[in-house]
C-alpha cells in the first residue's frame, strides 16, 4: 500500500484514482463498505472493525471538498487524533440512507431520503430520479396500422462546466450561515403553557448544509447544477396498441443531483375508440349499417373503406332481420402481441322500412309475402258479425320524450348509443340464423 508520510493513501483505501469525482468516491465507498462491514465478516471481527473504521475516515475526508483539497495539497490527513469521537457507523448510515439499505442486510436504516438522524443534513436519496411522463394522442386508424411517433422534449442533464456542483470551483462551496451547516433550523413556539420545538429544513441551503458563495455560481447553469438540452427519440407504437399502453425509455428522464441514477421516460398512449363508422371493443371492430327492406329481403351488397384504406366488398344473399349481427372473421384490430392475429369485424344491421306503401303495390306484396299461420287461440273473425265488432284506428305512440314505441323499444335494447345491451338480448352475437359474411 502506498503511503504519504507513513500514512495510508486515502484514495487507495476507498479504491478510486485521485481524479475521482465525489459521486465516484461515494459509489466506491458503498461497495467497499458492504465488503468490509463487520456483520459480513463474523470470523474476523477485529480486523474488519479496523478496516471499516479506516474506510469511513477516508470517505469522510474525501467527500468533504475543503478537507480533500488540504489532503491533496499537503498529504496530511485532516483531523488526526480527533477522530476517536466519530462513530464510523454514522458515516455508513449517512451514505447509505435512501439507497434501500445495505445489500444482503435487509432492514439497515430503512429506505427513503430525508435528514440524517443526528446532523439533520439532507443525505443522498440514491436510486433513480423521478420518471418523466409524456402522452401521445393517436387516432384509431393510427393504432390499427402502428406508427413511428417522433418525441422532442427538453431533458435536464448534469452541467458539464461545473460537474454538477453549481459553483465555479470547489472553494466557492461554503457552509451555510443560516443553519451553520446543519441543514435544518430549530424554532421554538409557545402555545399557552407549553413550548413546542419545530425542526424545519433550512430555506437558505434547501437542507443541504452547504451553499454557493454569492457571485460564484456557475456561469453555465447559474447555480442550478443542471442544464436543459433538446432530446429527440423515435417511439414506435405497435399495431393494436390500446389507450393506456405504456412505452418506457430507460434512463431518459431528467438528471437530479440528489439521485445516483437517472429515471425513465414513460410514454402513455391515448387513442380514440371510435372513428369513421368503426367502434373498437377489445380486438373487435363494430360497424353499424342501415339497409333498405328490399336489400334485407332480396340480398345485401355493401362496400366500405377499412382503416387501412382497403375497400371491402361484402355480399350476403339470404334474408337479414332487423338488428341482426353479422361477423367477418379477421377484419378487426390486430393483436398487440401478435399482429398476424386479428379480431373480427361485427356489423349491426338496421333495416329501414318504407314510410308509406301504395295500396296497389300492397296487393302484390300480399300475394308474394308469406302470412303467419293462425294459432289455435286466434279468433275466427269471419264468424263474428260486423255489428258486434268494436272498431278503432291506430296512431304512433309518443312517450315522454316524443319517440315512438318502436324507437323506445330499440333504445331499451341497444341503449342510447345504439350498442346492444346484452342483458336484454339472451342470444348475444349467436342469434338464430346468423351467418358469416363472405368477402371477395
Amino acid at each position: 500500500m502506498e503511503s504519504i508520510g507513513n500514512k495510508p493513501d486515502l484514495y487507495e483505501i476507498v479504491g478510486v484514482p485521485r481524479t475521482a469525482t465525489e459521486e465516484e468516491i461515494k459509489k466506491a465507498y458503498k461497495k467497499q463498505a458492504v465488503r468490509l462491514h463487520p456483520d459480513r465478516n463474523p470470523n474476523r471481527q477485529e480486523e474488519a472493525n479496523r478496516q471499516f473504521q479506516e474506510l469511513n475516515n477516508a470517505a469522510k475526508i474525501l467527500t468533504d471538498p475543503e478537507r480533500r483539497r488540504r489532503y491533496d495539497k499537503t498529504g496530511i490527513i485532516d483531523g488526526d487524533g480527533e477522530q476517536q469521537g466519530v462513530n464510523p457507523f454514522d458515516i455508513f448510515e449517512n451514505l447509505f440512507r435512501g439507497g434501500g439499505g445495505m445489500p444482503g442486510m435487509p432492514g439497515f436504516f430503512g429506505s427513503g431520503g430525508g435528514f440524517n438522524r443526528e446532523q439533520g443534513k439532507e443525505g443522498s436519496r440514491g436510486g433513480k430520479s423521478p420518471d418523466k411522463k409524456l402522452t401521445v394522442n393517436l387516432s384509431l386508424a393510427e393504432v390499427y396500422l402502428g406508427k413511428l411517433v417522433p418525441l422532442d422534449f427538453v431533458k435536464m442533464v448534469c452541467c458539464d462546466t461545473c460537474q454538477g456542483r453549481g459553483a465555479k470551483n470547489v472553494e466557492a462551496i461554503i457552509t451555510c450561515n443560516g443553519c451553520n451547516g446543519q441543514g435544518r433550523i430549530v424554532k421554538m413556539m409557545q402555545m399557552g403553557p407549553m413550548i413546542q420545538q419545530l425542526v424545519q429544513p433550512c430555506s437558505m441551503c434547501a437542507g443541504k448544509g452547504k451553499m454557493i458563495k454569492p457571485g460564484n455560481e456557475c456561469g453555465n447553469c447559474h447555480g442550478k447544477k443542471s442544464v436543459g438540452i433538446k432530446q429527440h427519440l423515435d417511439c414506435y407504437v405497435r399495431p393494436g396498441s390500446q389507450s393506456g399502453t405504456i412505452i418506457t425509455f430507460k434512463n431518459e428522464s431528467d438528471w437530479h443531483p440528489d439521485f445516483t441514477d437517472v429515471g425513465d421516460l414513460v410514454v402513455f398512449i391515448n387513442s380514440k375508440n371510435e372513428e369513421v363508422g368503426f367502434q373498437r371493443e377489445g380486438d373487435n371492430l363494430i360497424m353499424k349499417r342501415s339497409i333498405s327492406l328490399l336489400e334485407a329481403l332480396t340480398g345485401t351488397l355493401i362496400y366500405f373503406k377499412h382503416l387501412d384504406e382497403r375497400v371491402i366488398k361484402v355480399v350476403y344473399e339470404n334474408i337479414i332481420h332487423p338488428n341482426q349481427k353479422m361477423v367477418i372473421q379477421g377484419e378487426g384490430m390486430p393483436n398487440i402481441h401478435d399482429n398476424l392475429d386479428k379480431g373480427n369485424l361485427i356489423i349491426l344491421f338496421e333495416v329501414q322500412f318504407p314510410q308509406t306503401l301504395d295500396k296497389d303495390r300492397a296487393k302484390y306484396l300480399i300475394k308474394i309475402l308469406p302470412t303467419l299461420k293462425k294459432q289455435i287461440w286466434d279468433l275466427q273473425l269471419e264468424k263474428t258479425p260486423e255489428t258486434d265488432l268494436t272498431i278503432h284506428t291506430m296512431e304512433p305512440f309518443l312517450d315522454a320524450n316524443h319517440s315512438t314505441s318502436s324507437t323506445r323499444s330499440a333504445q331499451q335494447q341497444y341503449g342510447a348509443d345504439g350498442v346492444e345491451d346484452e342483458s336484454n338480448n339472451t342470444s348475444g352475437f349467436n342469434m338464430p340464423g346468423s351467418v358469416d359474411c363472405a368477402t371477395q
